[in-house]
């Protein structure tokens, strides 16, 4: 069976989401067509690579044209672009449309606009054979949409995510400790709630030090680097995983998310994870808050209290064993089985 994944961006968590596929998913035969000024040096299993044109209208001619030129059994659409580009104009195969987060689920989205994205996703979803969520809450998501074919396909971790023996079992005793972020730097992640933790942090004298794996938006860039919070810029899949697994405790500031699969990383690497409380994490064992200052003080407990850390560990093991390789691989199977009538994956 051939795959054209389709998605706006190659980089961040929907480029490792898609890689983690290719791999875990070898029967089928994967091409990719995506486009974006950020790039990885993804670990993906691709016969063949394209870009998309600059443009909506030519991004959606340019799909049309690689789908005749390869005719793939299952168009799959990686977010809510590409979900677009792939639907507004119905193709001659099936699309499984994977949004990664229902843009209408953002916070402070104005009424008018929350209702006109929630219309839009239903009436693309005319143009779809099969709706493919990460969570639980996503699925309610779809089944308000009137969604008649939704299967579970859920976020893993980074095949890079790897844990030491005795990897941070104990009370840290670098000096100072470093509290990590990934992603893209965009409103969706929330660097000002990431910033504001990182000055209170500061002016507790918690002896943190706030670390930002990414890059995106110059104007947000500058606020966290204002507030001390140091920006790597965009690395390797290996150099996140590497500096992830050097940071002391994982801080996830993002607003609204699908399921991200830095958190995973994170839980996979053995690191005390701090979460936003969203509906993202609902169902989950992990450490959840809802203000800077609750972070900056979850995160000094994760380094000094012994006790909190181990739990904070413990919640991460947990929540890896239930988001596992084989339920992935299952999901995928079940979504291009169905999206094709009962096509046989090989």
């Amino acid at each position: 069976m051939h795959i054209l994944h389709v998605t706006d961006r190659y980089s961040g968590g929907v480029g490792r989401a898609i890689d983690r596929m290719t791999e875990l998913v070898p029967e089928a035969e994967h091409h990719l067509l995506s486009t974006g000024v950020e790039r990885t040096t993804g670990h993906g299993v691709y016969m063949s690579t394209a870009s998309l044109p600059d443009g909506f209208v030519a991004r959606v001619q340019a799909v049309h044209r690689a789908v005749d030129e390869l005719v793939p059994d299952v168009v799959h659409a990686h977010s809510s672009w590409a979900g677009m580009y792939t639907r507004v104009r119905r193709l001659p195969v099936p699309v499984v449309y994977q949004p990664h987060c229902y843009y209408f689920e953002r916070p402070g989205l104005p009424g008018p606009v929350r209702r006109a994205a929630r219309a839009l996703e239903r009436a693309l979803g005319r143009n779809s054979s099969v709706l493919a969520v990460v969570s639980p809450r996503e699925e309610r998501l779809a089944r308000s949409l009137r969604v008649r074919n939704i299967v579970r396909i859920p976020n893993v971790p980074s095949a890079a995510a790897v844990r030491e023996a005795g990897a941070r079992s104990g009370v840290v005793s670098t000096n100072p400790r470093t509290v990590t972020m990934i992603g893209r730097v965009t409103a969706q992640k929330d660097p000002r709630f990431f910033a504001e933790t990182a000055r209170l942090a500061r002016r507790f004298d918690l002896n943190l030090h706030f670390r930002w794996l990414g890059d995106g938006d110059e104007a947000l860039v500058r606020t966290l680097r204002d507030t001390g919070v140091e920006v790597t810029g965009w690395l390797t899949a290996d150099d996140v995983m590497r500096q992830l697994a050097a940071s002391d405790v994982y801080l996830h500031s993002a607003s609204y998310e699908g399921f991200p699969i830095s958190v995973l990383d994170a839980a996979r690497v053995g690191l005390p994870t701090v979460v936003r409380e969203i509906p993202a994490f609902e169902g989950t064992r992990l450490t959840t808050v809802e203000s800077p200052a609750e972070a900056a003080f979850a995160a000094h407990a994760a380094v000094e209290d012994p006790e909190q850390r181990l739990h904070m560990i413990e919640s991460g093991d947990w929540l890896v064993g239930a988001m596992d390789e084989s339920a992935l691989h299952d999901g995928v199977i079940e979504a291009y089985t169905t999206a094709t009538g009962g096509a046989r994956v090989v």
